[in-house]
């Protein structure tokens, strides 16, 4: 390999560790650099989460109009292929468990593509996602809340059907930012 070859695998690696664009973790093409601060929607004011229905992984039709109104949902867009995705997961499983009696639900959009969606129900008993996880195998979910494809990705949606907060990528830490944001919404 040569020296330049060396600088940009390194490269590409550590934008991976940021936070992975779809095609990095689905293992072609560069990282999308998606470590970033959290924007909440269009020029800081709110803004109606598009609905949409996605099957999940027990085969079942999932709306996200069947949560909102009673509940806080976080959306986390995510791949089994994608580590920093895997780093966050604990934390929102936990703050999913932590949460969930007070009307937080979690609907985690696996983004994963044909060579890895056979590995996201071993991830989803792995990391313990108790929590819907739904299939954007057609990418039309993610291409209306997270067009980069950064991941992860999380859309918090309010009671009143808003987008609240948004964040691409994970670096520890985050975790606390979006727990406080969930405290928020659900207040």
């Amino acid at each position: 390999m040569t020296r330049h070859g060396s600088i940009a695998a390194l490269l590409v690696a550590s934008a991976c560790a940021l936070g992975c664009g779809a095609e990095a973790a689905q293992g072609a093409g560069s990282a999308t650099p998606a470590a970033g601060t959290p924007t909440p929607a269009a020029g800081g004011r709110a803004s109606a989460a598009p609905d949409f229905s996605l099957k999940s992984t027990d085969d079942r039709m999932v709306h996200l109009t069947d949560y909102l109104g009673k509940n806080v949902v976080l959306i986390d867009f995510w791949s089994t292929t994608c580590n920093p995705c895997m780093a966050e997961m604990p934390y929102i499983v936990d703050l999913y468990k932590a949460k969930k009696d007070k009307g937080f639900v979690v609907l985690a959009i696996s983004l994963d593509g044909p060579e890895s969606l056979a590995d996201v129900k071993r991830v989803m008993k792995d990391k313990g996602m108790i929590f819907p996880v739904l299939l954007d195998e057609e990418t039309t979910v993610v291409s209306r809340y997270n067009p980069k494809k950064d991941m992860p990705f999380a859309v918090l949606i309010d009671r009143s059907g808003n987008i609240v907060h948004k964040k691409p990528g994970y670096t520890p830490g985050d975790e606390k930012v979006l727990a406080e944001e969930v405290e928020k919404a659900l207040k």
